[in-house]
């Protein structure tokens, strides 16, 4: 129904108010309403619009959202994104998007404006980045579209572009790693605590290959000599100015993990030498440390040795040894807590190709 109402405002004196009177899938009485149009033309659109979208059983909600409005409704309020993940994605949407296509209306934001922007982010920013931008649009569209904000997202596929970097250095020699080894063997003496602790946690890496946030958070209640199992089921993570003890990254990341005889033995000894801890890896007040503070030290030590590591080199080392050892590709997915099948194939097919490329035919039919 559209009806005129005086408006004072109005040049002519009355504008136009559509009202829509239905009920909705569950049979419950709803209402639109709209007023302000100043010509009928545009209150017949408006009513066109609705009525179609009624009859499709989409009811949308009818106010008007920016991107940020509802970006922040859905680092508040989505329920599959964890609060860890929500940090660093209000991190990267206050640096990369806040002030793009945050003060744009959602329901108007189309398939060539998310492409055309960005493509102008790729310009100057790595593949992993736009991957990181991606990540949050395609976030938000979701929740405004499972929340009847929008009636449609407004892209399939999306193509991501972005400056390509050097590949890194992935992993490290055995020797080098031994040389790490040995040099936290000879600490001061006021630092023998905290050497003997990130000993263990560079062999709970290097036999394990979980991530340093879980390793920080394993307690000793989660470590079963008697039957040779770790436990992960939590981490320590840096969630805004707080460094706490969270839940894990993904389903997949809760997982159980053989221990090895050589890791049994590291931690019976450290276990026997330093009773007082619930926690695996700690610092000299007997609780957990951080991961900065970890990375820190091995950042030193690795300058003064001349060799390039961190901490998720382990992580890298151990699916190589598995691929090595011809593990299946799900099997591996398992041990090292992948979400993803294809994050772990993607490793594999990578030491595939290396194989190939390294592959000596000399002698092949001899």
């Amino acid at each position: 129904m559209i009806r005129k109402r005086e408006s004072k405002k109005a040049k002519n004196g009355y504008v136009y108010e559509v009202i829509i009177k239905y009920k909705d899938f569950a049979g419950n009485q709803k209402r639109i309403s709209k007023s302000g149009f100043i010509r009928k033309v545009d209150a017949e659109r408006f009513e066109e619009e609705q009525l179609a979208r009624i009859k499709a059983n989409i009811h949308l909600k009818t106010e008007k959202h920016t991107f940020d409005d509802m970006f922040q409704m859905y680092i508040v309020n989505d329920p599959f994104t964890k609060e860890t993940t929500k940090y660093v994605r209000n991190s990267v949407y206050n640096k990369h998007l806040k002030d793009t296509i945050g003060k744009c209306d959602i329901a108007k934001i189309d398939y060539e404006f998310i492409q055309n922007t960005l493509n102008e982010f790729a310009k100057d920013n790595t593949k992993q980045t736009i991957e990181n931008i991606y990540k949050i649009v395609n976030g938000v569209f979701t929740f405004a579209y499972n929340n009847n904000y929008i009636s449609r997202k407004p892209y399939v596929k999306l193509k991501l572009n972005g400056i390509k970097t050097q590949s890194k250095k992935k992993t490290i020699t055995l020797d080098e790693f031994n040389m790490l080894i040995e040099r936290y063997k000879h600490p001061r003496k006021d630092k023998v605590l905290e050497s003997d602790n990130y000993i263990v946690a560079l062999y709970i890496g290097l036999y394990t290959g979980i991530r340093i946030s879980e390793c920080l958070g394993l307690k000793r209640e989660d470590v079963d000599l008697q039957n040779n199992v770790i436990s992960i089921n939590k981490q320590i993570q840096r969630v805004g100015t707080l460094t706490k003890e969270t839940t894990l990254k993904s389903d997949a990341s809760y997982r159980k993990l053989p221990i090895s005889n050589e890791l049994h033995e590291i931690l019976k000894n450290h276990f026997r030498k330093y009773p007082e801890s619930e926690y695996v890896i700690f610092g000299k007040d007997m609780n957990f440390i951080s991961s900065e503070k970890l990375r820190k030290s091995l950042a030193r030590s690795c300058e003064r040795l001349g060799i390039k590591f961190n901490y998720h080199m382990l992580r890298h080392m151990f699916i190589t040894q598995l691929y090595n050892k011809g593990v299946d590709i799900k099997v591996a997915q398992s041990l090292a807590g992948h979400s993803s099948y294809q994050t772990t194939a993607d490793i594999y097919t990578e030491l595939d190709q290396e194989k190939t490329v390294n592959f000596n035919t000399s002698n092949l039919y001899n």
